[in-house]
């Protein structure tokens, strides 16, 4: 599964995606998605989008899940991952490959999760990543998954060590942190320094089966289905449906931005444009 770099945390907040009280509440984290390799190429070309959106970064990660390069366009509240095509059968290096994650907001959430998704008679997948930090091996997190080769709908959570190294007290590990909360540790209360704010808005084509993943998806973080949506009133997942998924079944990803932004158009490529208009912006693939 791919993940953000290190240095994306300073800059992520939290996207509940559940309303009941009685059920732990998940955090928006990431949407990545592998394009084409020429529009990989051109992303950061857009000086409006370096320096006024998004934090940009293009980094390699190991972790015992394996190695990636990625470019990510870093948000107050989320992150946004590109990755390009590679001769490889790991998920995220396939053309149209993409995943969504949330996180839980403490520790031992997850553990709720798993048995919630037992009682629901939900097949999940269970993962702890681990990665070297100050040449020690620690556990970065733990997530349950519902994937197949091609995409990912997971949850994940931040393991004791892992926090403990970054410089958590006990009593902030086990406390519910929203990432803006999270965020704010990390950060010393620094101000984001671009317009990014959070995810809202997922549309795709969905077959059957990813149709049925997505209502399980929605039923462990405890949001709506209305009509062809899952929605918990801030970030929405729309779907069309299809018989056959095309190669690429991504079409649209809508933001919210921090401040009020005049009308800009942005073509990064033949195959995905920008637009931009008040406080909204719509990432729209050809």
């Amino acid at each position: 599964m791919k993940q953000y770099l290190f240095l994306s945390l300073i800059f992520l907040q939290s996207i509940c995606f559940g309303q009941t009280k009685s059920i732990p509440k998940t955090d928006f984290n990431t949407f990545f998605v592998c394009i084409d390799s020429v529009t990989y190429k051109q992303l950061y070309r857009s000086k409006y989008l370096k320096d006024t959106l998004f934090f940009c970064r293009e980094q390699q990660e190991e972790t015992n899940a394996g190695t990636y390069t990625g470019k990510y366009l870093i948000g107050e509240s989320a992150t946004l991952e590109f990755f390009q095509p590679k001769n490889t059968q790991q998920l995220g290096d396939n053309f149209g490959d993409w995943g969504i994650e949330f996180k839980t907001r403490k520790i031992n959430i997850l553990d709720q999760l798993i048995k919630k998704s037992n009682s629901l008679k939900i097949s999940i997948d269970t993962f702890t990543t681990t990665v070297t930090q100050d040449s020690l091996q620690i556990n970065w997190y733990k997530s349950i998954s519902l994937k197949n080769s091609n995409n990912e709908l997971s949850i994940l959570e931040y393991q004791s060590d892992y926090l403990k190294n970054l410089g958590f007290t006990n009593s902030q590990i086990n406390q519910s942190m929203t990432f803006k909360q999270f965020n704010g540790i990390l950060s010393n209360g620094k101000k984001y320094p671009r317009q990014f704010s959070m995810v809202t808005y997922i549309k795709l084509y969905a077959d059957k089966k990813l149709i049925d993943r997505l209502q399980n998806f929605a039923k462990l973080n405890n949001c709506q289905k209305i009509k062809n949506t899952f929605t918990n009133g801030e970030t929405t997942i729309e779907y069309i449906e299809v018989q056959n998924l095309p190669k690429f079944p991504i079409q649209e990803i809508g933001i919210s931005l921090m401040n009020n932004q005049i009308y800009h158009y942005e073509k990064i490529s033949e195959n995905l444009e920008l637009r931009i208009l008040g406080k909204k912006a719509n990432f729209i693939f050809k």
